[in-house]
């Protein structure tokens, strides 16, 4: 959909990191919901937001139902192909590509199954947004597989993939969000914590509750990113208090890494792209409450993983100014956090070797 989603995100991180490796590569990012109907997408669109705001409980039923129950290497979904697979060949032989990089479940699934037919002599990637793959993504025909956990990539390998196919990655992120020097963070030498409040690119949620019930010390300053919620942006802003600063929607990826960089922790709902770009900036993360389908899975494998603050005391959103001091003002917690985090980052490989070589072997299909 054309909503700003983690998957389109990943896609333009993608298209930074090879331009990067190889800036002859022609590269064009295409919504196959919306080449095939705009009307049909925006439709969609609206529904899915109504739905995850009027009826999360029943949302939440039928994504977990029907995309994260037992994968089956044999699904098919007629409803999927009666409507995409033919957009899908006339996409393709439109563009004639080299390679196409999926960075959504639906055209995985459309492509895995033009190679089942043998209708599609190309290279084609999995890029993966969350840190699971539901029921939907293709599989067995992938040739590559860009996986966001150790735990994802023995998720493939018990499913046949061979373990030379896949490169665990984390989730991609843009370039500019990859930083080797954050070490230990003293950045405000001892004066006020900085706390950034996420509700996505959509401003979702109620963020303005979590303030609305809390007396604030003065030992925290809240920057809220608001996204393209103008009426939480504008609520905030009447507060007219130095401690919360409202954040319009932000589109500069600096700008956005600049304000990681002042950051000590983060209170964040669990989208795949924005707890990977935490986890590469090394920001302490507290979870939110995700909304219903494939947030709920995210936040169960970081709260499994210890990469979410939320594991270590048992919180409760009524004292949010007391739950995040006491991390912030704990020592012990924070190297515990930080163990974690090197734990997970440790198993993960270079992004730009692994596209280097993906780049390498599509070359040596079209040659």
């Amino acid at each position: 959909m054309q909503i700003p989603s983690g998957h389109h995100q990943v896609a333009d991180a993608l298209k930074a990191y090879i331009t990067q490796i190889d800036s002859s590569i022609e590269i064009k990012k295409v919504d196959i919901f919306h080449y095939t109907s705009p009307i049909a997408e925006k439709m969609v669109t609206s529904l899915y937001l109504k739905t995850i705001k009027s009826l999360p409980s029943f949302y939440s039923w039928l994504y977990k139902n029907n995309a994260c129950k037992n994968y089956s290497l044999e699904k098919r979904l007629p409803f999927y192909e009666l409507v995409f697979i033919s957009k899908m060949k006339e996409l393709i032989n439109a563009e004639k590509p080299d390679a196409i990089i999926c960075t959504h479940c639906l055209p995985s699934y459309l492509l895995n199954l033009l190679k089942t037919k043998e209708d599609l002599p190309i290279p084609i990637v999995n890029a993966y947004t969350d840190y699971f793959i539901n029921n939907v993504w293709g599989i067995r025909h992938i040739d590559y597989h860009l996986v966001p956990s150790l735990k994802v990539k023995t998720f493939l390998e018990a499913n046949g993939v061979s373990s030379k196919k896949i490169a665990v990655t984390g989730i991609p992120v843009d370039p500019l969000f990859v930083s080797r020097n954050r070490g230990n963070r003293s950045i405000n030498n001892g004066s006020l914590y900085h706390v950034l409040v996420s509700g996505g690119n959509m401003g979702v949620g109620a963020i303005e509750k979590l303030f609305a019930s809390n007396k604030l010390s003065g030992k925290i300053k809240f920057f809220v990113l608001c996204g393209k919620n103008d009426k939480l942006f504008f609520k905030l802003k009447m507060l007219n208090n130095p401690l919360i600063i409202p954040l319009p929607y932000i589109s500069s990826r600096k700008e956005m890494n600049e304000l990681y960089d002042h950051m000590d922790l983060i209170l964040t709902k669990p989208g795949g792209v924005t707890v990977s770009e935490c986890l590469i900036k090394k920001i302490p993360i507290y979870l939110l409450d995700a909304l219903p389908g494939q947030e709920e899975m995210n936040r169960d494998f970081l709260i499994e993983s210890g990469l979410s603050v939320n594991k270590l005391f048992s919180f409760n959103d009524s004292r949010l100014e007391e739950n995040l001091l006491q991390f912030l003002e704990n020592s012990r917690a924070k190297q515990l956090y930080n163990k974690n985090l090197s734990v997970y980052s440790n198993k993960l490989a270079d992004i730009n070797s692994a596209l280097n070589d993906i780049i390498l072997k599509i070359k040596s299909y079209s040659s």
